[in-house]
């Protein structure tokens, strides 16, 4: 039994780019002990509480912080790297304004009411794989232009002049920016740019 329960971790690590929860492993009729014997005989790594990775497979924060803080959306910078932007990948999270906590540990964290919070949620193909939640592409260009000040002038400009080799939607773009009441500042900051 201990060495059917062990590999059959091993596959669903496989399939889940590495990835085992002790939730995933208990829903498969698997005992978390057999995680912890798995660290033990150097298979598994412990990521996070209750997640292990297997040995071999990169460790990915964008998919642990994730884990660990559901409600947490990636933005601003760490949009737009799993867009595919040249930008520093550094961890900052969007949180619904009322979500408990002090802080993200390792990332910055913005709070956003909740109309804010929902607008423009997505998934992105984290760095080694995993699905994590972020802002849609049109939306983290809105909020490079509202939170402006978080970014040095030639940085700013850089990401602007590249959005122009992305695939905007402009639509999309001006239809977050009224309903945010910021329509003449995006208008203003992406005309001729996108």
């Amino acid at each position: 039994m201990k060495k059917k329960s062990i590999e059959k971790l091993l596959d669903l690590a496989d399939w889940n780019d590495g990835y085992v929860s002790v939730a995933e492993a208990k829903g498969m009729g698997i005992a978390q002990t057999y995680l912890s014997e798995g660290e033990e005989a150097g298979i598994f790594q412990k990521a996070a509480k209750g997640l292990y990775i297997k040995k071999g497979y990169p460790i990915d924060p964008f998919f642990i912080l994730h884990f660990r803080y559901r409600k947490a959306v990636f933005c601003l910078r760490s949009a737009l790297y799993l867009h595919g932007f040249h930008v520093e990948p550094v961890l900052e999270v969007a949180l619904p304004r009322n979500y408990m906590t002090a802080g993200i540990e390792g990332a910055d964290a913005l709070r956003k009411g909740a109309d804010r919070y929902l607008l423009g949620q997505s998934l992105a193909v984290s760095p080694h794989g995993p699905l994590v939640p972020v802002y849609d592409i049109e939306m983290t260009i809105v909020d490079l232009i509202l939170y402006r000040d978080r970014f040095l002038d030639e940085e700013y400009a850089s990401i602007l002049d590249e959005a122009k080799t992305k695939n905007i939607d402009k639509e999309k773009l001006f239809t977050y920016a009224r309903t945010l009441g910021k329509f003449d500042l995006v208008d203003a900051a992406t005309k001729g740019r996108i």
